[in-house]
C-alpha cells in the first residue's frame, strides 16, 4: 500500500488540522482519536499527523461504539472521523460524539465523491473537513480503498 502526498499538500493538510485544533481547543492538539473502518485511511492519517510537534497520543478505533468508549476514557483534543459512501460509521460516530461532548473538535475525513455524506456530517456536528481522493491508478482487487492521494 502506497500513500502518496507531495510536501506542499501535506504541509497544507497539516496547517489545516493545526488551525482547526487551535480554534476548537484554544491550544495545539496533544491527542488525536481517529475513527475509521478503513485501516488504510487510519494509517495514512496517523503518518501525516506524526509530525505535529505537540502530539503525544494517536489512537485508532474502527466503529462508533469503540470511539465513544475511547473518548469517554480519554477525551482527545481532536477527533477525526471517516465518512464514506455505503457506511453509516460517520453518522453514528458524530452522533455519539456530540452526545458525549457537544463542543468536541470533530473533523471528518472523506472523498470528494462522497459530497452528500460530508455535507450531512456538518449538519450532525462536524467542525472541519479533510478531503482525500483515491488514486486512479489503484487496483481495486488489491485494495478497495486504493492508494490515497492527499
Amino acid at each position: 500500500m502506497m500513500h502518496r502526498h507531495d510536501s506542499t499538500t501535506a504541509a497544507a493538510a497539516l496547517a489545516l488540522v493545526t488551525e482547526i485544533s487551535l480554534l476548537a481547543n484554544g491550544g495545539p492538539a496533544r491527542s488525536v482519536l481517529i475513527c475509521d473502518d478503513r485501516r488504510t485511511v487510519a494509517l495514512a492519517l496517523s503518518q501525516m499527523l506524526q509530525i505535529l510537534p505537540s502530539l503525544v497520543d494517536i489512537a485508532w478505533v474502527q466503529d462508533a461504539f469503540e470511539l465513544a468508549d475511547a473518548y469517554a476514557t480519554n477525551a482527545a483534543d481532536l477527533v477525526l472521523i471517516g465518512v464514506h459512501h455505503g457506511s453509516r460509521l460517520g453518522e453514528e460516530a458524530i452522533g455519539l460524539m456530540v452526545g458525549l461532548n457537544p463542543t468536541a473538535a470533530i473533523i471528518v475525513i472523506g472523498s470528494v465523491v462522497d459530497a452528500e455524506a460530508l455535507a450531512a456530517a456538518f449538519v450532525r456536528g462536524a467542525r472541519g473537513l479533510v478531503v482525500w481522493e483515491p488514486d486512479q491508478a489503484s487496483v481495486p482487487e488489491d485494495d478497495p480503498d486504493g492508494p490515497l492521494a492527499w
